[in-house]
């Protein structure tokens, strides 16, 4: 059993991203006393400071107040792989079964945008995130990977769709080397960046335009009429209107704990990789990459070249627990990951290790709204990819419908849906982890079938 290095004294409050994002950032301070404002925004996530920051690009003289109950980028957005890609949800092929075939069209389409309208904001607002523009490969090693991917492929000309290539497996292991692949799925329009920097540095412009944000202040109870009224442990905020986006942290408020539940993934973080690994791989162009499972691994490299493996396996925890959940096995199998995908690194030391939650509801699609009849309090759930530009883009759908605009992200069919409710406890817990268990099993069954060419041999 290989072990596990820890590079911080409390893991729990630190990922890679994060510690890198920490040298120079100062935190806000605590809320003490009453503010009044006129939009509370609860949680300085990405989606959270995003629609702060586009609320306040509408309407410059709101009083905008966030409130975060650790600090900026403490939970999935400083914790997630880094990845810019055009999904909203594991496949096209999970949208069509559950949504029809046009909007999953539509799904992709807000997505290309999302990930273009981040890339354009980047640039513009000269955000240091780390950012690469990156191909994504999506490569298949079992029969049944091969199938789904050929599948989604089939799908996404159908639609038209047409910046999906196929690579077989000649071709996919010239860009990155896996005696395991058998093919995989190309898209040249995605990216990679140090998701930590990217929220904290959106927090850096959204302060300078006027956005006040109070970190260490959990809001501990939250009322919505006659007022919203938010309670922290020193003080309150009291606002005309509200954007929950608190995501996988949403179960704290009873109005959204039936529309999604938090899921806790994992990630590993390999030593830089010496020029002989690296070159062992033929990893030249860094593309990011998954596979085609059902619960799919995500990996990249970093800046400095360590190797990055997140995902593999997702669990839920009785009664909607969110601490970080320390799973040995998790990360073992994330290790063992690695040496099935590059037997030329079989063994290579963990440097770091971490977990988070995402938000999944019932239909693993996103989901935006209003509570209630009029838009005093939107909400944004469901954001189960690494895709940090859905956040992005997430957040100003959230400030259109706050401010009451019309406009073409409210009128996307994931905001204002009617999510299938998941049940309370304790019928929640047996129903989520049997459906987990059931998932990894037809992954574990897939798997011992074989990975690469003997897996093809075998079928």
């Amino acid at each position: 059993m290989r072990t596990l290095a820890g590079a911080f004294a409390d893991y729990r409050a630190r990922s890679f991203w994060l510690e890198q994002a920490t040298a120079g950032y100062l935190q806000s301070p605590a809320l003490e006393g009453v503010a009044r404002a006129d939009i509370l925004v609860v949680g300085a996530g990405l989606s959270g400071i995003s629609t702060a920051y586009h609320l306040k690009l509408a309407e410059p003289s709101l009083r905008i107040v966030v409130l975060e109950s650790e600090v900026t980028g403490y939970g999935a957005s400083g914790r997630n792989v880094g990845f810019i890609v055009p999904y909203v949800s594991p496949s096209l092929r999970l949208m069509a079964m559950r949504f029809g075939a046009q909007r999953a069209r539509e799904a992709r389409r807000y997505a290309e945008r999302a990930c273009a309208y981040l890339v354009e904001t980047i640039a513009r607002r000269r955000l240091d995130c780390d950012y690469e523009a990156r191909d994504y490969l999506r490569v298949a090693r079992t029969p049944a990977e091969l199938r789904r991917a050929q599948e989604e492929l089939a799908l996404a000309r159908r639609l038209g769709i047409e910046d999906i290539e196929w690579l077989d497996a000649g071709a996919v292991r010239e860009q990155v080397d896996s005696p395991t692949y058998l093919g995989a799925l190309r898209e040249r329009r995605a990216g990679l960046l140090n998701p930590a920097r990217l929220t904290r540095e959106l927090k850096r412009v959204a302060v300078a335009s006027g956005v006040e944000i109070y970190e260490r202040s959990p809001a501990l109870t939250l009322q919505f009429e006659p007022v919203v009224r938010a309670q922290t442990p020193r003080g309150a905020v009291e606002a005309d209107r509200c954007a929950l986006a608190t995501n996988a942290y949403s179960a704290q408020f009873p109005a959204l704990r039936a529309r999604q539940c938090p899921l806790h993934t994992y990630a590993v973080l390999t030593e830089p990789l010496t020029p002989a690994q690296l070159g062992s791989l033929g990893w030249q162009a860094r593309q990011a990459l998954s596979n085609m499972r059902i619960f799919r691994h995500d990996y990249r490299l970093t800046g400095d070249n360590r190797l990055l493996v997140a995902g593999g396996n997702a669990h839920y925890l009785a009664g909607n627990q969110t601490a970080v959940n320390h799973d040995t096995r998790a990360f073992e199998d994330l290790a063992i990951f690695i040496d099935q995908t590059f037997p030329s690194l079989r063994g290579i030391a963990i440097a770091q290790h971490w977990s988070w939650v995402v938000s999944a509801t019932a239909d693993l699609a996103p989901a935006l709204g209003v509570l209630g009849n009029a838009p005093r309090v939107v909400y944004s759930v469901g954001n189960l990819e690494h895709n940090v530009a859905l956040s992005y883009l997430n957040g100003r759908a959230l400030s259109d419908l706050l401010l009451e605009r019309k406009t073409d992200l409210t009128d996307v069919f994931f905001v204002k849906r009617a999510t299938i409710p998941l049940p309370p406890e304790p019928a929640r817990s047996p129903l989520v982890n049997g459906v987990l268990s059931l998932l990894r099993a037809r992954d574990a069954l897939d798997e011992r079938r074989g990975l690469g060419n003997s897996a093809i041999r075998r079928a």
